[in-house]
């Protein structure tokens, strides 16, 4: 799986300005309501709050990985955020958080939603992968950078 496969440009929103991790899980959960992905945006945002809750999904290294299941998606639907600055997320290695990969899966599709989160676990692995998003000029050239990363990873 390949996250650019998952992704459009009109998923992708570049130099946001949020304050805090309530702020960005609640533009999360408004984003995929205006696209149509969750019919309710106060539901989402109260499972990635209960998700938050158990652990932290500021995986280090500046990244965020807000991710739930809900009722009614189709499959699953990804967010890139990148942020105007970096906010407290709660992060593994305690350091703030200015990108984040945000992930809605359908309740049925536990295989779908870990082979998502196996697939941004890989890309942020990668070393070329943070400078990408955090030097990007517009969202198509980033979702072509992606993709010409994934594709370039898969062939070594």
């Amino acid at each position: 799986m390949k996250i650019w496969n998952q992704l459009r440009p009109e998923q992708i929103y570049l130099d946001v300005d949020l304050h805090n991790k309530e702020d960005a899980l609640r533009f999360v959960a408004d984003a995929f309501a205006r696209s149509g992905v969750v019919r309710n945006a106060d539901e989402l945002y109260a499972g990635m709050q209960s998700r938050e809750a158990v652990l932290s999904t500021g995986i280090g290294n500046g990244i965020g990985i807000p991710h739930t299941s809900s009722a009614g998606v189709e499959g699953g639907a990804m967010l890139l955020i990148r942020l105007s600055a970096p906010i407290e997320f709660e992060a593994l290695d305690a350091l703030p958080v200015d990108i984040i990969l945000a992930l809605v899966v359908a309740s049925e599709e536990t295989t779908l939603h870990l082979q998502i989160l196996a697939a941004i676990a890989r890309l942020c692995r990668n070393p070329h992968f943070l400078p990408l998003v955090r030097k990007a000029p517009d969202a198509h050239t980033l979702l072509d950078s992606i993709k010409v990363l994934e594709e370039d990873a898969a062939l070594h």
